[in-house]
């Protein structure tokens, strides 16, 4: 029975789907429209089937042609913005059956019970003001018959009439009651989750600004601003990462310190923002001249610092040979079209079983670069 339910209900939305209506709260009028229907429909064919056993031609035709009507109808829907259309015609229908049947209740005085079952299904549908409306206008005209059409009087006592009155009044009062609450719950239930979305958009927005934010901080916290290389810290940091796993696995490293020849010079004679300008020129080209396996960082004013891995000595050597012959050749443009030219010492130092720590290969690739620097600068050690 629940399989059934679930797949009536799938089918339900797939109909309601294809409607071009837009409307929240006509979409759902329209679910209880075309679930209304899918119960109508089997329930008015037995009625119509019966009512032709017993040769009340009239009522059958009628149920049959509500019938039409309401399968034609779930057909329409795909091609009907304005949805409420087809479920007020319904009602129109639906109503003028119901007072049928009051008129002919002296033929089968039962058949005025089926007017509770007006009230469930026109709230359901129309929901707790309009439904409530309806029902007791229908009501009113029933009671009009009962007033002017003697054959129904002659049929029913008057207090069965009053007991019936005021128990489809009750009937009719307690549905809109439900409904009513219903719709109340529904309502601040979709608000309740439009709310909570909202704050799940809100929430994601916020934990991606924060990614965000996090990451731009710990790039800043890694990176130089100037040349947006490594920085001093975070170079080390992942040198001696290097060096650990190059003692581990036993392949080789290479540890080189870079200086700009007389950078001081530079700064006094043209000025620090030309200095400014020779470190950047000096960062893009380093950027781009290593593999992307080794790291470049700046870690002083004018000094940069290499971590090249699984090079030998003359491997090293040969790269930073060719690093410093290629700076040699940079020409630095700064103001009114000016040019300038770089030299560069560099000093190297391999990672060996005596020279196996940070601080040990620091300080001979800097030794290193001090002996370049007295063997006449723009040379490697």
């Amino acid at each position: 029975m629940i399989a059934m339910i679930v797949k009536m209900q799938t089918l339900v939305d797939y109909i309601v789907a294809h409607s071009p209506c837009r409307d929240k709260e006509a979409l759902a009028r329209l679910n209880h429209y075309v679930w209304i229907t899918f119960i109508m429909i089997p329930l008015s064919l037995a009625t119509a089937f019966y009512n032709l056993y017993i040769q009340h031609f009239i009522l059958s035709i009628s149920l049959i042609l509500f019938c039409i009507y309401l399968i034609g109808s779930l057909f329409i829907i795909p091609n009907t913005p304005k949805v409420y259309q087809i479920y007020y015609t319904a009602v129109i229908f639906f109503s003028t059956l119901f007072l049928y049947l009051v008129y002919q209740s002296d033929e089968d005085y039962s058949l005025i019970l089926w007017l509770f079952t007006y009230p469930v299904g026109i709230i359901f549908l129309l929901g707790n003001r309009m439904g409530f409306i309806l029902s007791i206008s229908l009501l009113a005209m029933s009671a009009l018959l009962f007033l002017t059409m003697e054959h129904i009087n002659d049929t029913y006592t008057l207090a069965f009439s009053v007991r019936f009155f005021i128990t489809y009044i009750v009937v009719t009062s307690i549905v809109s009651w439900i409904e009513y609450y219903r719709a109340r719950y529904q309502a601040e239930t979709l608000r309740t989750q439009a709310a909570l979305l909202l704050e799940q958009a809100n929430l994601k927005k916020e934990i991606q600004r924060r990614t965000i934010l996090e990451k731009e901080l710990q790039r800043l916290a890694q990176t130089d601003p100037m040349t947006s290389l490594f920085n001093r810290r975070h170079f080390l940091k992942l040198a001696q990462k290097e060096i650990t796993r190059a003692i581990r696995y036993h392949y080789t490293l290479c540890f080189a310190v870079l200086d700009v020849d007389y950078f001081k010079r530079i700064n006094d004679t043209l000025g620090h923002p030309v200095g400014d300008i020779v470190v950047k020129t000096l960062a893009n080209y380093l950027q781009k001249s290593l593999r992307e396996n080794d790291i470049v960082a700046r870690i002083g004013g004018e000094e940069f610092a290499f971590l090249l891995l699984h090079v030998n000595e003359e491997q090293a050597r040969v790269k930073m040979e060719k690093v410093r012959e290629e700076i040699s050749q940079i020409v630095v443009n700064y103001s009114d079209s000016k040019e300038l030219r770089l030299t560069v010492s560099i000093g190297l130092a391999m990672l060996s079983e005596v020279t196996n720590t940070l601080d040990s290969l620091y300080m001979k690739a800097d030794q290193k670069l001090y002996e370049a620097k007295k063997a006449g600068r723009n040379c490697v050690r």
